[in-house]
């Protein structure tokens, strides 16, 4: 790097995690919006890319600005978003009480499965910056 050209300065634990968990607030309403997204011509496998590019992106940021131990802050931009799930889940209630609906407790489960599935992209993502970084500052 030139001297012109700096890296952004690195960021504590404390606002890291900060960042991560609103980065993860963002990714469930990405998720959640996929109605709307699929109203607008959008199919919902786009949708959910969308969503792992987001997620794939923000752990890489985290990861940049926070070199230490980034792969904590993909874990937290991952698990905020089935608590914030379990959360909306818990003030709004069950959705409603069709056959055809899946039950809130299972949809909270079935997001978990879904996110622990695609978290070593997430994990990969911030260890690459993180190490990325690591190395153009020396």
């Amino acid at each position: 790097m030139s001297a012109s050209q700096s890296a952004p300065a690195s960021l504590t634990p404390l606002q890291t995690a900060g960042l991560a968990a609103a980065l993860g607030v963002v990714a469930y309403a990405i998720i959640d919006a996929t109605p709307w997204f699929a109203s607008q011509g959008i199919p919902q496998g786009a949708v959910q890319f969308l969503w792992l590019l987001f997620v794939m992106v923000g752990s890489g940021l985290c990861g940049w600005l926070n070199t230490d131990r980034a792969w904590r802050w993909a874990t937290v931009l991952l698990t905020v978003q089935p608590l914030v799930m379990l959360g909306i889940t818990l003030v709004r209630g069950e959705p409603d009480d069709s056959p055809a609906t899946i039950p809130a407790k299972t949809s909270v489960f079935i997001a978990s499965v879904f996110v622990a599935t695609v978290s070593p992209f997430a994990l990969i993502a911030a260890g690459a910056m993180a190490s990325k970084r690591r190395n153009e500052s020396r």
